[in-house]
């Protein structure tokens, strides 16, 4: 048996389990099925396709669909069974008539939700999935100490990428030896993402100043691509000697950590210097004000103000007709998880944990980015990225 994997202690996923049976007593919910990647991770240890059955009352079960006995010396649920048919698993699972289920109704395909409804019979079906985001986005000590080995690797990342771009680089070209690096370090590869057709093949995207084009996807910067079925992400243009941004997830046990530094080969000019220090006074700003109770639409209002009060608003988060709604979200078992910093974001609470991201750029010209991770504390934050803000390469 291989036993290099680090599994999450029986504890946190006794912690989890309590915290959703504690929800589904509260609203009378008989049990929940969960069928996406990070819930059967966070709830039974393992990512194994399948299911994780959480009744309120009673013990859990893991349902997988083949190889039982290596799900058996991995999974942190006691009880786990073969799938089988699943127009059956209500029967597999034991569940009664009348019984009020919450499933993934946001991640599940339509059909399949449509399928389990048909087979369900007299048992109801309600929409878990937003209690689910929510219980996942207050992170324990054990979560916090992962994102913050994933973020000291991205930190580790940026001093190689000064050790190996040049002018004649091509943004794909680092792209793949940072990844490279990365992976050969203990970077665990997938960065698994919520929103729908949000798929990131890279960990390091790479954007030159030559490729900041207007957002065509989910993030303030979107670059180029390699195609037009995914245009967004590093490309064949070169760095040259203009700035570019690497804006790099870590992953860590499957947490993800989210950092963007600023480079240049070269040194940057005296107005280029005036705009990074604009984005490190929001830095510095938020890094004061991100604490628990804190409202993030407020708090997205007050940055917005700020930016304007630096003179930087027309080119901050976007242009002023392609603006993102939003400065940062939280990051955990997927790159884009609650709380969302945007004008209806909500309060801050300890165990948040959340990348704030201010970037600047003029289209086709120049692109700036400072993104960091942070970790609600009672008191506070603590900054999880500890990497400069920017760096000049010597060539």
């Amino acid at each position: 048996m291989d036993n290099s994997y680090t599994r999450i202690p029986l504890s946190e996923i006794e912690a989890r389990i309590s915290r959703l049976k504690s929800y589904l007593k509260k609203e009378n919910i008989d049990g929940a099925i969960l069928l996406s990647t990070p819930e059967l991770y966070y709830y039974s240890g393992v990512g194994y396709d399948g299911a994780v059955y959480i009744p309120a009352m009673g013990d859990p079960v893991h349902l997988v669909k083949r190889n039982l006995e290596l799900a058996k010396s991995f999974s942190q649920i006691p009880t786990v069974k073969m799938f089988g048919r699943k127009s059956k698993v209500f029967e597999t699972l034991c569940i009664k008539q009348s019984a009020i289920i919450a499933i993934e109704m946001d991640t599940l395909s339509y059909s399949f939700v449509q399928f389990l409804q048909s087979k369900a019979k007299n048992v109801r079906l309600d929409n878990c999935s937003s209690i689910l985001r929510r219980l996942r986005s207050v992170k324990s000590d054990y979560e916090i100490n992962q994102i913050k080995s994933a973020a000291s690797l991205v930190d580790r990342s940026f001093e190689h990428c000064t050790e190996i771009a040049t002018p004649e680089m091509t943004e794909i070209e680092l792209a793949v030896q940072l990844e490279r690096w990365l992976l050969e370090n203990g970077h665990d590869g997938f960065i698994t993402t919520y929103g729908f057709n949000t798929e990131l093949l890279h960990y390091a995207y790479v954007i030159s100043s030559q490729s900041s084009v207007l957002n065509i996807h989910f993030t303030p910067i979107s670059g180029y691509g390699l195609t037009l079925k995914y245009p967004y992400g590093p490309s064949r243009q070169k760095l040259g000697r203009k700035p570019f941004i690497v804006d790099t997830c870590g992953n860590n046990q499957g947490y993800i950590s989210d950092t963007t530094r600023t480079f240049i080969c070269g040194k940057f000019d005296v107005k280029t210097r005036d705009e990074i220090n604009s984005l490190q006074e929001i830095k510095k700003f938020l890094y004061l004000n991100l604490k628990p109770s804190v409202n993030l639409g407020d708090l997205y209002n007050e940055v917005i103000d700020l930016s304007k009060e630096l003179r930087i608003e027309d080119r901050f988060m976007g242009t002023t007709t392609d603006k993102v709604a939003f400065i940062g979200h939280g990051v955990g078992l997927e790159l884009d998880e609650l709380p969302v910093f945007y004008p209806k974001g909500p309060n801050l609470v300890a165990g948040n944990i959340i990348a704030c991201e201010p970037k600047f750029f003029i289209q086709g010209k120049k692109v700036l980015g400072i993104e960091d991770t942070y970790a609600i504390t009672e008191s506070g934050n603590i900054l999880l990225s500890k990497s400069p803000d920017y760096y000049e390469i010597s060539t």
